[in-house]
């Protein structure tokens, strides 16, 4: 008969461990039992986070389209914006030292993405 449970080891600081086995004492679980419903609400955490998000590009999007569909911009004021946009976009990026070649933004954008994915 296999196990129904796989054990798995990682390193936490002391002071977590004081906290993980007293906050185990006082609600009269197992370590492995706080650790299982920890997990269970960061990923109702993560997916309510995700769903917050979608929801707020997606009316962010339908604000511009809003906007768009009463004043529609010209192409000559696109441009003019673009350029604005990319120029603040130079100088911040120069303030904070990034090089602005296509490789860097990209690398930039993946290194950002992965973090908030661990978060």
């Amino acid at each position: 008969m296999s196990r129904t449970t796989k054990i798995i080891g990682f390193s936490v600081p002391p002071a977590v461990v004081k906290d993980v086995e007293t906050l185990a004492h006082e609600e009269r679980r197992t370590k492995s039992e706080l650790f299982r419903e920890m997990v269970r609400v960061y990923l109702r955490f993560r997916h309510q986070r995700d769903q917050d998000e979608a929801r707020w590009v997606a009316r962010l999007i339908q604000e511009a389209k809003d906007e768009q569909a009463k004043k529609p911009l010209t192409a000559d004021e696109i441009l003019a914006e673009s350029k604005q946009f990319a120029s603040t976009g130079a100088k911040q990026a120069k303030k904070l030292g990034i090089k602005t070649d296509s490789r860097s933004v990209t690398r930039l954008i993946h290194e950002r993405r992965k973090a908030r994915r661990s978060a």
